[in-house]
């Protein structure tokens, strides 16, 4: 039996990036007959207001109904850019401060995540800074990245690139996008190695692979390099792809933080939807 995305996580803020997600976890939902779980989670807008100590009580709980109100708004203006038709959907909020580990319960079941690409910091109307590193990282599940910009022009998975090393990233990463790749009209595999991209002891390459999924794909087998994040956004300009496959922190998120590396480089410079998964 064909796995498919039936149930689909969805972040939104108060941003206007939202609106794209939403738009595209929509697309989804309809391709595969699934349902959304819309949670709602960002910072309060910041609020220059002084009070003397005795007023604080007051203060708090007219921060909690001014939070209200502009939670009510940007989830109302997230209904009306969906359309007429929210049978898709349920909206929910994610109480207090805990984004992360809320967001990470909920997604135990889900079949995909669909969050927005990280910002440089931390941004008013939108989660914590590190938010949608930490949730791909801790949740174990496949999430689809979206740009701010939405994906391009003509749709999400018509033509799609794997970034491959044989890691259990990748393969997770792969077998989660299958849903896409089967209906894809072009499937690129690109992979740096000094070895061919088969499996160790049977030699299946991973086209072979592929084929066994009904997908045909092309492989760009490239040597090793140090500029894999560079050559990786070259080559999607190059086939035109719409989405890129691929694992992320395998050598960990602390390290590729510190010294640098193709996962923190493709989340926060790709213009693209990436699927990811750890």
């Amino acid at each position: 039996m064909n796995s498919s995305w039936r149930s689909i996580l969805l972040h939104v803020d108060a941003q206007p990036a939202s609106v794209a997600r939403l738009e595209v976890a929509l697309e989804l939902a309809e391709r595969h007959d699934g349902r959304i779980t819309a949670l709602f989670a960002a910072l309060n807008p910041a609020m220059e207001t002084s009070f003397t100590y005795s007023a604080g009580a007051a203060y708090d709980e007219l921060s909690v109904a001014r939070r209200q109100q502009w939670r009510d708004l940007a989830v109302e203006r997230l209904r009306r850019a969906g359309g007429d038709d929210d049978s898709r959907i349920a909206w929910f909020d994610l109480a207090g401060d805990a984004f992360v580990s809320g967001f990470v319960a909920e997604s135990a079941y889900a079949d995909l995540l669909v969050v927005g690409a990280p910002s440089a910091g931390t941004v008013t109307g939108g989660p914590p800074a590190g938010f949608v590193e930490s949730v791909i990282v801790e949740s174990g599940r496949p999430a689809l990245v979206v740009p701010a910009a939405g994906p391009p022009r003509g749709g999400l998975g018509r033509r799609v690139l794997i970034a491959w090393d044989g890691s259990p990233q990748a393969a997770r990463a792969l077998a989660a996008a299958l849903p896409l790749l089967r209906s894809a009209e072009a499937v690129h595999v690109a992979s740096w190695s000094s070895a061919s991209p088969c499996a160790p002891c049977s030699g299946l390459p991973i086209e072979g692979f592929l084929a066994r999924h009904e997908v045909t794909a092309q492989v760009h087998a490239r040597g090793p390099s140090t500029h894999v994040g560079d050559e990786l956004a070259a080559l999607t300009r190059h086939v035109a792809a719409d989405l890129v496959v691929m694992g992320c922190y395998r050598h960990g998120r602390a390290r590729e933080w510190m010294l640098g590396g193709v996962t923190r480089s493709m989340l926060h410079v790709a213009r693209l939807p990436l699927l990811m998964a750890h």
